[in-house]
């Protein structure tokens, strides 16, 4: 029987940040992008960050942007304590829940941001939880995020996640790790195209979406309300 979301996260927080590290090809750099195509001078109040887990991108988050006040929502609790114990500054507030179920009012955030977590949702859940994220949006807000998404075509798709797996193997993961993952990606994940994804965006009213990077199955998407 499968693990809950919550459930394998939980199980794996502390080992998390080292595998997605090794063995996500150029993850640094990927996050590094959701940065690099903010406007120049780019100052938010508030941030939401969706689905923070240990931290990663939430460390990111608070060494651009220290004076904000950054809410960052994970369903495992035992990755919020990991995060909360290597970042002890700033004005965080730590919400354990699972990011589609939580509410926020209209105009609530300059800047959403994630890092593979919006692909736990399945296609409709992501068209209409963009609909959400537009309306939390403050005028002139910016969503951005990386995460993980299917080829235009089955044979692309499945390329990738060979080749994923080759620089995963290479970087030291196990027979077993792996296939933890894949068990996990099996029952949980649900891999969109980038053409969908851009749809959602300017259907649920995004004036100006675009992909900033991309390499494999992980992709960078960009989206302003205007």
């Amino acid at each position: 029987m499968s693990s809950t979301t919550e459930q394998f996260y939980d199980s794996v927080s502390g080992e998390y940040t080292d595998f997605v590290e090794r063995c996500v090809p150029r993850y640094k750099e990927m996050l590094s992008t959701l940065f690099d195509y903010l406007p120049e001078n780019y100052s938010p109040k508030s941030i939401l960050e969706l689905g923070c887990g240990t931290g990663n991108l939430t460390l990111l988050i608070y060494r651009h942007f220290p004076e904000s006040h950054i809410q960052a929502v994970d369903i495992s609790e035992e990755c919020l304590n990991e995060c909360q114990q290597r970042l002890t500054e700033g004005t965080i507030k730590y919400i354990k829940a699972d990011f589609k179920d939580i509410e926020f009012g209209e105009n609530s955030f300059d800047l959403i941001m994630s890092s593979i977590a919006l692909h736990h949702l399945d296609d409709r859940e992501k068209e209409q939880f963009f609909q959400k994220l537009f309306l939390w949006q403050a005028p002139n807000g910016i969503l951005t995020f990386c995460d993980q998404f299917r080829g235009e075509t089955d044979r692309l798709y499945h390329q990738h996640l060979d080749t994923w797996k080759s620089f995963a193997f290479d970087q030291g993961a196990t027979d077993e790790v792996w296939n933890t993952w894949m068990e996990h990606q099996t029952h949980h994940d649900h891999h969109a195209s980038l053409p969908e994804h851009i749809n959602w965006l300017k259907s649920a009213g995004y004036t100006t979406v675009d992909c900033t990077w991309r390499y494999l199955l992980w992709a960078a998407l960009y989206a302003e309300k205007a």
